[in-house]
């Protein structure tokens, strides 16, 4: 993993403007090690636990959008104040990290930096505060279209009976619907899967 240094005034470039006061007094709170890193398939941001008298540290990955760099940074900041109060007695992403997460999200959508499309998209995410936005595809393609990219085609979009390929380039026809998931044959090694309805797929070129 490479880490991109940055000074405070350009990490800040990398928010929303109107959120940037709020991001500078928490940076000032709270006392961590930010990073920068290229971007990485499994995860957009991480937290790691102060250790051997060191401090801990927040990483969040160079190629999001302000909004959604925004986000995962408070995601993660979450984690460290969960972790500074209840060290790890508690679940990674349990109620204490969900309420933490969903009060500092309240605070930034109290003073309009959000657009109201998206705003009103993360009120109705925060009723529950799952630990991945890769499930809620409606939020994760408004952030698409704000950041100018093209909206995600998952599984659930996909015909029963019809064929698609997952982004790991795997083909199958999906054939049953389940309750979170479709019931998929590969025809590759001529087994059935469970692919949940999220998963994204590659649009075929025309």
């Amino acid at each position: 993993m490479s880490y991109k240094p940055e000074t405070l005034e350009n990490i800040l470039l990398r928010f929303p403007e109107p959120a940037r006061d709020e991001i500078m007094s928490l940076f000032g709170q709270h006392q961590f090690l930010f990073r920068i890193t290229s971007p990485r398939q499994t995860r957009l941001g991480s937290f790691r636990a102060a250790h051997n008298g060191g401090r801990p540290a927040i990483s969040v990955n160079i190629d999001l959008g302000e909004y959604m760099f925004l986000l995962v940074f408070l995601h993660e900041l979450s984690h460290l104040i969960v972790w500074k109060q209840y060290r790890r007695s508690v679940s990674p992403h349990g109620n204490e990290w969900k309420t933490t997460y969903r009060n500092l999200a309240t605070r930034f959508l109290a003073q309009n930096v959000f657009p109201p499309e998206l705003a009103l998209e993360l009120g109705r995410y925060f009723v529950k505060t799952p630990a991945t936005f890769h499930h809620n595809i409606r939020l994760v393609n408004i952030l698409a279209s704000l950041e100018g990219r093209s909206n995600i085609v998952t599984v659930n979009d996909v015909p029963l009976n019809g064929t698609f390929t997952l982004i790991n380039g795997r083909q199958f026809v999906k054939i049953e619907r389940l309750r979170t998931r479709f019931k998929c044959y590969c025809p590759a090694d001529r087994k059935y899967y469970l692919v949940s309805k999220s998963a994204e797929i590659i649009i075929p070129e025309k």
